[in-house]
């Protein structure tokens, strides 16, 4: 999808508050506790190499979780990746969701050099206005081989 597009997405959705985006007579959303994480979402994260207790990077992004499953990442315009892809569950017996992004890797010239996934467990507040967890993502080279596994936790708030 094409950055116009996305922020057309997004523009679209602005319209629609938190409560509406899940209400199935403006949305076609039915309304189910899965569907509260319907919505756009501004993300802080911090992760570093798994297995230490060091996390250097500082991660900050958006996340619109459609209803159904589907959701879409958008980062800042650079050249080096593209915007993330994803799925999003929800287990009502934790009342957690899981997410999966993915998105390619860019070299300055252009040349794709591979593609990272994200997995996060997401815990929502009562408010609805919060999710946090831990996270896990992994760098692949264009060939599938792994670059770098890296583990952190991020921070989600409800932008509407």
């Amino acid at each position: 999808m094409s950055r116009q597009h996305t922020l057309l997405a997004l523009a679209l959705m602005g319209a629609i508050g938190p409560a509406a985006a899940v209400d199935p007579a403006t949305s076609g959303a039915l309304s189910v506790p899965a569907n509260r994480i319907v919505g756009l979402w501004r993300t802080q994260a911090a992760v570093g190499p798994c297995g230490t207790n060091t996390f250097p990077q500082q991660i900050r992004n958006s996340l619109l979780f459609h209803a159904g499953g589907t959701m879409m990442e958008s980062v800042v315009p650079n050249t080096v990746r593209a915007e993330g892809l994803g799925t999003w569950s929800y287990n009502p017996t934790t009342q957690q969701y899981r997410m999966k992004l993915q998105f390619d890797r860019w070299a300055p010239d252009g040349t794709n050099v591979g593609y990272s996934t994200v997995e996060r467990q997401l815990l929502m507040n009562t408010a609805g206005t919060q999710m946090a967890g831990p996270v896990y993502a992994v760098h692949y080279a264009a060939d599938g081989s792994v670059i770098v596994q890296l583990c952190g936790h991020a921070v989600s708030t409800r932008q509407w």
